[in-house]
């Protein structure tokens, strides 16, 4: 069913892509995670890294976590592909948010999405984050990607300060860790709603997103994905090269500037204003 929209829910569930619109198109009436949920009722949906409220459905029940063998039982509720349910297994998304009455909002609403929000948006409080709930905290479902165990606790904390250029471009400031430095790469989880939710991808090369272009400056132009289990640029060998350039160390701020929907610049903080060339 397709409405105008109205007024919305308070809350508001981030789901990806392709998950949000198998439920928007009624083939997909249980929406998996890793943990329990005590919410119950109306709900928006949100659709993950667009900014926008795609639909409302009604959060009706939580199943408690199911085996593989159920989950291949209940193919038509999850819509999780056969060649794809043992890796959704291991991962353990194998508890069901049951939804009902699943409406598709015309034209979606668009809404401020507050930084590191991953699984639940406040919507009635100006989209902030409702973080004192502890079912807002799920990290290891489909949709928030768990951080493997080498990367230090201290990066979901590492998000310093976003915000909005004068020509509209977005932002976000990271403080890298010694990890970071060590091991060429950056924490984007708190930069995760600047990036289209295509472009991140599954831990392995064959799982990766659509690319994404991103200048380091100084530094290369290179097109990557994001690997979605670290949250991190798979190519490598980029961030490093940006490292060794810049001096970096653990403590320094870069920032991350969306120049368009699929361009991206890094830079360090302290030099993010100086005049950058366009990607072309």
């Amino acid at each position: 069913m397709i409405v105008n929209n109205g007024a919305l829910p308070s809350k508001g569930l981030v789901i990806r892509n392709p998950w949000i619109d198998l439920i928007l198109s009624g083939r997909k009436t249980w929406e998996m995670r890793s943990k329990p949920t005590s919410i119950r009722g109306e709900i928006a949906l949100i659709r993950a890294g667009s900014g926008l409220v795609c639909g409302v459905a009604t959060l009706v029940d939580c199943l408690p976590p199911l085996s593989l063998e159920e989950l291949r039982a209940t193919t038509s509720f999850h819509a999780i592909p056969d060649s794809e349910l043992e890796e959704a297994y291991k991962r353990g998304w194998n508890t069901p948010w049951v939804l009902q009455d699943v409406k598709r909002l015309d034209p979606p609403v668009p809404y401020e999405h507050p930084s590191g929000a991953v699984v639940w948006v406040n919507l009635s409080d100006s989209g902030r984050d409702d973080a004192g709930n502890p079912d807002d905290v799920d990290a290891d479902d489909p949709e928030s990607r768990k951080l493997d165990t080498s990367m230090s606790p201290a990066a979901t904390a590492a998000h310093t300060s976003a915000g909005r250029e004068v020509t509209g471009r977005e932002w976000v400031e990271i403080r890298l860790t010694d990890a970071n430095v060590e091991h060429g790469h950056i924490y984007l989880r708190t930069a995760e709603h600047l990036f289209p939710a295509d472009c991140i991808g599954g831990s392995k090369r064959s799982m990766a997103g659509r690319y994404i272009r991103v200048r380091f400056n100084p530094g290369t132009v290179v097109e990557t994905d994001i690997d979605g289990k670290k949250m991190i640029l798979r190519n490598r060998s980029s961030q490093r090269d940006f490292f060794t350039r810049t001096g970096a160390k653990g403590g320094d701020i870069v920032r991350i500037t969306r120049t368009s929907e699929r361009e991206f610049t890094i830079a360090m903080a302290d030099r993010a204003g100086a005049s950058t060339p366009e990607i072309s």
